[in-house]
């Protein structure tokens, strides 16, 4: 099966972000060509043709919650929904507040398993917790999404307090009036009071020996990823490759005509720091069980 049809999806999907009725068909047409390519081909080459649809579904979000809602909770997409999933991680992992979602226009029963699959799925909490608190938005009128989402709400709060408590008090947060994203930064900040009140030992910090060898490990690291990268990377076969080693400023030569010239790069350090979740590092065996709980919609 050629990849025209899925080029083709692509530019309806980019021309009809703000038109809900296209943005449902194009959804189910999607997982139809999807579903046509994996009986044909592998999934890999299934999910490398889709890739394009999927990356501007994933920076849509009324596209993205369509879609979510849709292959999520139908076991025949749930390998699109994964990859659907991924684009969007990547595009919200530097988030500083939780994304809304507008599910009014969705069935709140595929909402809500939506909502407990996300988390079981451990995506960028900014999606995750934007979702379970958009479920009390979209649906006021509801006890059973107001019911799900404090039991989302609190299940962030257990695994991942410190990115919970930065989405929620951000000042471009979504849910800032809201009484459940309230109440639970009241109860986040409260445990961040009580763990600066208490006293801290010496004894466990990391002495510099120590944490000479944790750099170096994670050099090593970063290295191997590096090398892994660049053995798969397209751009490696027609990009030259320079390296160069820097300090505080460093020095690159490029070529204009016949001449080389030369210009000085200001160099910064650059980190990113991501929370695992709580279970997976303290009890792995309950890490599994609450997943498991979560994907069949906190039922069982």
């Amino acid at each position: 099966m050629p990849t025209d049809p899925f080029y083709e999806l692509y530019r309806k999907i980019a021309s009809a972000k703000s038109q809900p009725a296209a943005c449902h068909l194009n959804v189910i047409e999607l997982a139809e060509l999807f579903r046509d390519k994996n009986r044909a081909s592998s999934p890999e080459e299934s999910l490398a043709a889709a890739s394009s649809c999927l990356h501007e579904l994933s920076r849509a979000p009324a596209y993205f919650a369509i879609a979510i809602s849709s292959w999520l909770t139908n076991d025949e997409d749930i390998g699109l929904a994964k990859a659907l999933l991924h684009e969007a991680s990547v595009n919200y992992l530097q988030a500083q507040a939780a994304k809304s979602y507008d599910l009014a226009a969705i069935d709140e029963s595929r909402a809500i398993l939506a909502a407990c699959r996300l988390c079981a799925l451990n995506p960028s909490p900014a999606i995750s917790l934007g979702w379970a608190l958009s479920l009390v938005v979209s649906y006021p009128a509801s006890t059973a999404a107001l019911n799900v989402a404090q039991e989302l709400v609190q299940h962030h709060i257990n695994e991942y307090p410190m990115t919970t408590r930065i989405l929620l008090a951000s000042q471009t947060s979504p849910f800032g009036s809201h009484d459940l994203a309230i109440r639970a930064l009241t109860i986040l900040e409260q445990e961040q009071d009580h763990l600066k009140q208490l006293p801290r030992l010496r004894e466990f910090a990391m002495p510099p020996e120590m944490r000479l060898t944790f750099y170096s490990l994670k050099r090593n690291e970063n290295r191997d990823i590096q090398r892994h990268s660049e053995k798969s990377s397209i751009f490696s076969q027609f990009v030259t490759k320079q390296h160069f080693k820097y300090a505080h400023k460093t020095a690159v030569e490029f070529v204009v005509g016949d001449e080389i010239q030369e210009t000085s790069l200001a160099m910064a350090s650059f980190q990113l720091a991501i929370e695992l979740p709580q279970s997976e590092l303290t009890d792995p065996i309950s890490g599994v069980r609450i997943r498991s709980k979560l994907w069949r919609g906190l039922t069982g």
